[in-house]
């Protein structure tokens, strides 16, 4: 599968139909808790998509805070999700600005693994989440 990474600004009118039809899906909502996705004029989303038919196939949200840059939620398909994500995070960590060196996430459990490989270490723990950061 070939993937390519967009940049999107958080209100950009080329968002919406991008994740639109993934965030009010109920399976989507489903693998991300329930817990409804957001956005706003401090995010950047970073979108896979699949070149050979241009559907979005996971986003990351990224939010941008006076002291700290967060990962909140993201979504990536099951199939070659481990792919999906890792590009994903990839490219938000090659885009992060040295005024804010330390990305937070808070990662389901289930990409524990997953995000430790790209050098994340755990902060917190739930039941069904960890709190994980990475400073430049």
């Amino acid at each position: 599968m070939q993937i390519q990474i967009l940049k999107i600004n958080g209100t950009a009118k080329e968002l919406y139909p991008l994740v639109g039809p993934l965030v009010m899906n109920p399976e989507v909502l489903k693998y991300n808790n329930r817990y409804p996705f957001k956005t706003g004029k401090n995010f950047e989303w970073y979108i896979a998509v699949n070149e050979a038919d241009d559907e979005t196939v996971g986003f990351i949200p990224l939010e941008y805070k006076s002291h700290e840059t967060s990962i909140n939620n993201y979504y990536v398909q099951q199939e070659g999700h481990n792919e999906i994500l890792n590009r994903l995070i990839e490219a938000v960590w090659q885009n992060m600005t040295k005024d804010i060196p330390q990305l937070t996430a808070l990662v389901q459990t289930r990409h524990a693994a997953l995000f430790k490989e790209q050098g994340f270490t755990t902060t917190k723990e739930w039941k069904l989440y960890l709190k994980m950061q990475k400073i430049k």
